[in-house]
């Protein structure tokens, strides 16, 4: 559900300190590198390719805690025609097959909302452990890119992750839609279970069988004294200043927007 753009969801998500994934992915998890140059977000591989000589194991990925504070949050009410391209998104991640197919109800507006959300996550500490004991990969196209060059680089830390959600599909009138289940049903395929509330028709759960990650936290790989330093990285405070001094921690500064993961 992190494909909102300008969304109550997106706010709600920085608030509690957490960047937004565009395309939700079941391989979005701890310890992933991400790079940003031009504007551009990718992912660019994993920690441990940033060692040549590995001090030991990684350090452990803690999973399946519990999402407090964003299991419940709800997305702004979206026109059909840009609720579809995300639901077709989500549902395809999952192993679906929906597409933007919006045959099967009346409804002008949905509303998406996160349920039943877990966390993997990393303690920071032990990541800048694990680079300070290994001997860094001087040579390595990423560092010189995203750290030595003009870029950024950033080593998620934490997931929020779900493989269910709800949808309320409404009229214009702010009266509840028309939702055909079966036909829903036929249309995701049997890879994600779809069903209605018995109170309220129109509020439809669609529960996949691949969790999705839809929301992080990171930390930032800078350079301090020669050597490979990490900035914390709050939500909304991502963009280190182009050409910055390299002799001192990179800074942080506030643009308007959430990391914009592609």
């Amino acid at each position: 559900m992190g494909i909102f753009c300008n969304d109550k969801s997106m706010t709600a998500l920085a608030g509690l300190g957490y960047n937004v994934v565009r395309h939700p992915s079941a391989n979005f998890r701890p310890m992933l590198l991400i790079g940003k140059q031009s504007g551009e977000f990718l992912q660019l591989g994993s920690l441990n390719q940033l060692i040549t000589n590995p001090p030991g194991p990684l350090p452990t990925i803690t999973t399946g805690e519990e999402g407090a504070g964003i299991s419940g949050q709800s997305s702004s009410k979206l026109d059909l025609g840009i609720g579809a391209n995300i639901l077709g998104s989500l549902i395809g991640a999952m192993g679906g097959n929906l597409g933007i197919n919006v045959s099967y109800t009346d409804a002008r507006r949905i509303e998406f909302k996160y349920t039943d959300v877990t966390l993997d996550s990393v303690v920071p500490l032990d990541v800048g452990a694990y680079l300070r004991d290994g001997a860094v990969d001087a040579g390595n196209l990423i560092l010189e890119q995203y750290v030595l060059g003009n870029g950024e680089l950033y080593i998620v830390t934490k997931v929020a992750r779900s493989n269910k959600f709800t949808v309320s599909y409404e009229r214009k009138n702010s009266t509840g839609a028309k939702v055909d289940v079966p036909a829903l049903q036929a249309l995701a395929s049997a890879n994600v279970k779809v069903s209605a509330d018995a109170q309220n028709s129109y509020v439809i759960t669609f529960v996949g069988s691949t969790t999705l990650g839809f929301a992080f936290q990171a930390v930032q790989v800078g350079v301090f004294n020669g050597e490979l330093s990490l900035t914390s990285v709050k939500a909304g405070a991502v963009t280190a200043a182009a050409g910055a001094d390299l002799s001192k921690p990179l800074p942080i500064a506030p643009p308007n927007a959430l990391l914009d993961l592609r």
